[in-house]
């Protein structure tokens, strides 16, 4: 490389990391936030996001870091963003450690960059998943549900690694593989996902059990009917609440005595989802 461009790469740099600077002064602004706080951000985002960016990765890392542990997820999408722009497969890691957190937040844009880098390099994204799915954290063994699920979308090449998952130890996880299950993702193998969500209506913890009783919302035989039936008198809300929702549009006694009863509940939210389906 010629000193004359040295010097320009130099001078780029500089540039860009003044560009950083001034994106951290004005995340840290609350007049900059409010409505269409992302158009006023882009511009300044979409400079930083160039592949000149990744000498700066360490520094983006510790600083969506920083966002995450703070609960921002407004900073934390801008700079994943950038992150995810200027370092491509390579800022996947920490992509992936930073949705172990705020993953049902209003914050949406750290998914879609996931999603396009999961696109653009699907072997690479799919050893990385994988090696989620075997941490021995169980916050990360969710995010590997969730990444199979999406990169596997409509195959079930991995349905087995979900389903195996059934049994894990910490009942967060064991909530994710119900929800993943219930999607499309179930169709890899239909009577085993169904069987799996049976049972997890009927696990000990209740996190589990409301994620397999809105799952199986969808499944209209006799057997998930009258399971629903009995899980209208749960003794967790957010399990009536489901199952008041899961026996939409079913018909016999049963179901029109249960839902009668959830109409009555003591929650506010059970009986106002009891009354909206029962009309």
């Amino acid at each position: 490389m010629t000193a004359g461009a040295e010097r320009d790469g130099a001078a780029e740099r500089s540039v860009l990391r003044r560009a950083l600077n001034e994106l951290d002064g004005r995340l840290a602004d609350a007049t900059e936030r409010g409505p269409g706080a992302h158009l006023r951000f882009d511009p300044l985002v979409d400079r930083l996001r160039t592949p000149v960016t990744a000498f700066l990765q360490p520094e983006l890392e510790r600083r969506l870091d920083l966002h995450v542990d703070a609960d921002d997820s407004f900073a934390r999408d801008r700079i994943a963003h950038v992150l995810a722009g200027a370092c491509g497969v390579a800022a996947l890691p920490a992509l992936l450690r930073a949705m172990e957190h705020d993953r049902d937040d209003d914050g949406d844009t750290l998914q879609l960059d996931l999603l396009d880098l999961f696109r653009a390099w699907p072997e690479e994204s799919i050893r990385l998943v994988l090696g989620c799915v075997g941490s021995d954290d169980p916050r990360t063994r969710r995010i590997g549900i969730w990444g199979l699920a999406v990169i596997d979308f409509g195959e079930a090449k991995y349905f087995e690694w979900v389903a195996d998952m059934v049994s894990d130890p910490d009942p967060q996880v064991r909530a994710e593989v119900m929800s993943t299950l219930g999607s499309i993702f179930g169709v890899g193998d239909p009577p085993r996902a169904r069987a799996i969500l049976i049972a997890g209506a009927r696990d000990p913890a209740p996190e589990v059990r409301r994620n397999a009783v809105a799952a199986l919302g969808t499944s209209r035989d006799e057997t998930v009917t009258d399971l629903l039936v009995a899980c209208a008198d749960d003794t967790d809300r957010w399990v009536r609440y489901w199952a008041a929702w899961s026996l939409s549009r079913r018909p016999g006694p049963a179901v029109r005595a249960a839902l009668e009863r959830l109409a009555a509940d003591a929650d506010g939210d059970v009986r106002d989802a009891a009354r909206a389906v029962l009309g």
